[in-house]
């Protein structure tokens, strides 16, 4: 049963992409995140952030533990994203618009040059694979739909207060080392994908992981042989400067990475179940 929900999920995304925003998991995260958001506690504000991040996780179970098969289609369906993140990426092309860019990328984008959005477009599209397509799947195959919506309700906690920044600075810090501690072992899995891009994938990102979970990031580099950088921040040494060419040759890559990573996680799938019966 769990394989044909995953399959089915996956076809859905590919079909529809999104659910309608007001119907979206993700949006009922968001508005609890956003009525913690709005008190500043000072000194306990690790102590909220930490009662916000458990808040989404709670919700986030209630929501899996709804026991029917469309309904657990439905949620993971909604917690992963290929069409979408295709469709935002195809937006940007073939000038690179800033406001577009901008849609998909935390840093300002108004401050790069041409070459610097196409790596922040890039970087997105390789991070994205992990956290809003790999990590939830490889949870799913793991522990079921609580597995995948737990692992989602962390992430959108951390993409919306997990920054180094005034209140944030402790607000956030539960959801963005818990969104760390999850992802760590599926980003190193992911090298694995990328390995069968190009050898050397693997240790080139180990190397050059410009993050705790940047390796996604870096294995990318290297598959395209470019130089991926955040201006101030870091700079993935993988060849040249990226072009137009290198986005366009991300997005296939992108799908071949989900569809590699898909086949990975049916098989955990079908090794759980054989291992449980």
């Amino acid at each position: 049963m769990e394989v044909l929900i995953f399959i089915t999920a996956l076809l859905l995304d590919l079909i529809f992409g999104e659910p309608p925003l007001k119907v979206h998991p993700v949006y009922w995260f968001g508005k609890i995140v956003q009525f913690f958001d709005k008190f500043d506690l000072g000194k306990l504000n690790f102590f909220w952030g930490f009662l916000c991040t458990t808040s989404c996780i709670t919700f986030a179970t209630i929501l899996a533990l709804i026991p029917f098969p469309v309904w657990e289609i439905y949620l993971l369906f909604s917690s992963i994203s290929i069409k979408s993140m295709v469709d935002h990426v195809k937006r940007c092309l073939p000038d690179m618009k800033v406001e577009e860019v901008q849609k998909i990328v935390s840093r300002d984008v108004s401050k790069l040059n041409y070459p610097q959005r196409c790596s922040a477009v890039i970087e997105s599209t390789s991070e994205n694979f992990v956290d809003g397509f790999f990590s939830p799947l490889f949870y799913y195959s793991i522990f079921g739909i609580v597995g995948a919506m737990v692992y989602k309700a962390v992430n959108i906690c951390d993409a919306m207060i997990g920054y180094r920044k005034g209140k944030y600075e402790k607000f956030g810090k539960f959801a963005a080392r818990l969104d760390d501690v999850l992802n760590f072992i599926p980003a190193r899995i992911s090298l694995i994908f990328y390995e069968m891009m190009r050898r050397g994938s693997a240790s080139f990102a180990l190397k050059y992981n410009p993050k705790i979970n940047g390796c996604s990031m870096a294995a990318m580099a290297y598959v395209l042989g470019v130089k991926l950088e955040k201006p101030g921040y870091y700079v993935i040494p993988g060849g040249r400067e990226p072009e137009l060419k290198d986005v366009e040759k991300t997005i296939k890559i992108f799908y071949k990475l989900c569809l590699i990573s898909s086949v990975f996680c049916i098989i955990l799938l079908m090794l759980k179940t054989y291992l449980i019966y």
